[in-house]
Parts: structure tokens; sequence; C-alpha cells
């Protein structure tokens, strides 16, 4: 069964999308926590909700490659809520997932002893 969604790519598309040096630091701490082993186990364990998240906002037959690439970060607290969340650019396929993502609530992140809210980012590239 051959899916109409498109392709999801985790991997650093940061340098084709301007940003605030603001953005870029989330960006940045958000790759630092999915560099390590919890955080990318929590990173790859997220790969159902972006799917959920994402195919609403691609309506049969239509090309996922015209949503625009993104990159999104977001904060996700104790209780998996997802928070402050931001993308660049706000291609219509990011203001689509943004909300509908924002609105899931993501299993507890493995956040470290003190830590509020845990970084995460997804840097969403499509491919028809």
């Amino acid at each position: 069964m051959k899916s109409s969604a498109p392709l999801i790519l985790l991997f650093a598309a940061s340098a084709a999308v301007a940003a605030t040096p603001a953005f870029d630091a989330r960006v940045a701490a958000a790759k630092a926590a999915v560099a390590t082993r919890p955080g990318f186990i929590y990173d790859t364990a997220m790969v159902p909700a972006m799917h959920h998240a994402l195919v609403p906002c691609v309506p049969k037959g239509t090309d996922p490659a015209r949503g625009g690439d993104f990159v999104l970060v977001a904060d996700v607290d104790a209780a998996g809520r997802v928070s402050n969340l931001d993308m660049r650019p706000a291609s219509p396929l990011a203001r689509c997932f943004a909300p509908r993502f924002g609105a899931l609530t993501l299993r507890a992140p493995p956040l470290k002893a003190g830590q509020a809210r845990y970084p995460i980012v997804i840097e969403m590239l499509t491919k028809p």
C-alpha cells in the first residue's frame, strides 16, 4: 500500500532556512539533546506523532513537495505537552503541521534532574 504522505527526513536542513540567533540556539540545543542515546530513542519514538500531525496537511492527490520544507523547534514538558513552538520558514505545510503537532500529548521526554522542558527539533524535507 503506497502512502500519500511525504517521506520525512530528519537531518540538517537549517543551512537552507533563514533563522534568528535565538531560533538557531534552540535548534542547536535540540540537536545536542537528540545526539544522546536517550534523546535518539525519544526522537525516534516521536515519528508516529509527527506522521499523525502531517497526514491531514497533505490532501490526497496533491504534491507534498509543494508544501515547503521547514524546521520546527518546540519544548516538551514532563507530562508530554508541547509548547513554545516556532518554525522557519512558515511554509503552508509548516502552518498546517505546527498546530496539529502542538496539540498532541507526547510521551514523557528524558528530562535531566532540574530540567522542566525538553527541546525538540523537527527538520522536514518533503519528497514527492
